[in-house]
């Protein structure tokens, strides 16, 4: 096997690996949580500057009045998630919790972040930074819904998808920007809006077409430090799996497993492991 062939298959070799015994759930929250109870149901930006002296940069806020802060319960703990409206006001967020006055560029069908924060008096705390916008930039009428039905089940998804990276993180060690983390987190986004898992939404949501070894959508954030030549496998490799996944996912909930039994059966088995038989194209 060449060096090539032995570094893709070693990528889609990732997985977690999970403990025989988890202690019980859900864990403590992390001590900084508690820090953020004070901020709850504030005006963002004065709670922000005053409880935790974080900087005024010179930003365009579109909706400043619309940011919020909350919290959300997850298998980990608690975490305190901030919202924004628009994505300027999320990239705007982004860079303030970070301690910068420049934004970073992010692809549109990116509105949500499990972060640990950079900013000098509230560096690393762990925080959901969500935007409100479509899922994956992906329209409405794509899923047969209304425009505000599918605000509501974006937000979902979004909340769900950045809680189970953060449980992977605390549970098993390790959260990734990897199409495995990808799946496992949007697997928990589709049950909380949607009460299942539907491949076709799956493949929307990533921007791949079954059969394919394209994508036009947000998987292709994920594997941007990859090879250009080796993406269309990578591609070809989740488009062979997701088929699985929701056969596997719509059994266990058919026999209503707990989330943490669904959670360690998507994290602990890797994309590789999964293809079984199919060939590596």
């Amino acid at each position: 096997m060449n060096l090539q062939v032995e570094a893709y298959i070693n990528y889609l070799k990732h997985c977690y690996d999970v403990p025989n015994e988890l202690p019980k759930l859900p864990l403590d929250d992390e001590p900084y949580v508690a820090m953020w109870q004070k901020a709850e149901g504030k005006y963002v930006l004065d709670c922000l500057k005053e409880a935790f002296g974080l900087p005024v940069f010179n930003y365009q806020w579109e909706n400043k009045d619309d940011l919020s802060i909350s919290f959300t319960e997850t298998l980990g703990g608690r975490l305190p998630v901030i919202t924004t409206k628009s994505h300027k006001d999320f990239l705007f967020m982004d860079a303030l919790l970070n301690g910068r006055e420049q934004i970073r560029e992010v692809p549109a069908t990116v509105n949500a972040f499990t972060m640990k924060t950079k900013a000098e008096t509230i560096l690393g705390h762990r925080i959901i930074l969500l935007n409100f916008a479509p899922y994956s930039n992906v329209a409405a009428d794509k899923l047969g819904l209304s425009p505000d039905e599918w605000l509501i089940c974006s937000q979902k998804i979004r909340l769900a998808h950045e809680s189970a990276h953060y449980e992977t993180l605390r549970l098993f060690g390790g959260m990734k920007n990897h199409p495995l983390d990808e799946i496992v987190a949007d697997a928990f986004g589709q049950i909380a809006a949607f009460g299942d898992f539907n491949v076709d939404r799956q493949r929307l949501f990533f921007g791949l077409e079954k059969g394919k070894d394209t994508c036009n959508g947000r998987l292709s954030f994920y594997v941007a430090n990859i090879p250009e030549k080796e993406r269309g496998k990578i591609y070809n490799a989740v488009n062979v799996v997701l088929d699985n996944v929701e056969t596997e996912i719509q059994t266990r909930l058919s026999r209503q497993d707990n989330k943490i039994k669904i959670l360690t059966a998507l994290a602990g088995n890797s994309i590789f492991d999964r293809l079984g038989n199919n060939d590596l194209r």
